[in-house]
């Protein structure tokens, strides 16, 4: 991001992300990532489609209108079990966090443990309509 935290609580107050939660994530990630896209036909996620219902109609290669670039998610068509198999076949070195109770894992403030039976993404920005931060759409 542009500004340090210490330098956007001074510009729109303390806690931004529990007012206005939208904006501190355009602040934070979508426009660091827009200015990191600067220069390039494509980019890749690692969106796949069993994360959420927003999420099931991922495509492989698709269209970012929003930004004018390919939208690359290899693994759109991977599920859990594929990613827990590619893991232990690969020794991909994972987030502690993953076995902590965050399976979905964002900013601290807006993150939260997934309690048992919850969707996996049900700890982001928990209590609130909003499912995504803005990179995907």
């Amino acid at each position: 991001p542009r500004q340090t935290v210490a330098e956007q609580d001074a510009e729109y107050g303390p806690r931004l992300h529990d007012r206005d939660p939208d904006l501190c994530c355009a602040l934070r990630k979508v426009r660091p990532l827009e200015e990191g896209l600067r220069g390039y036909d494509a980019w890749a996620t690692g969106l796949r489609r069993d994360e959420s219902p927003t999420r099931a109609g991922t495509p492989v290669v698709g269209w970012d209108e929003r930004r004018g670039k390919v939208k690359v998610s290899p693994i759109a068509r991977w599920t859990q079990g594929d990613v827990d198999a590619y893991v232990a076949e690969h020794g991909v070195l994972t987030n502690p966090l993953l076995m902590d109770g965050y399976p979905s894992i964002g900013c601290a403030p807006c993150t939260r443990r997934v309690l048992e039976g919850e969707d996996a993404r049900s700890g982001r920005w928990a209590g609130r309509g909003k499912t995504e931060c803005g990179l995907h759409g």
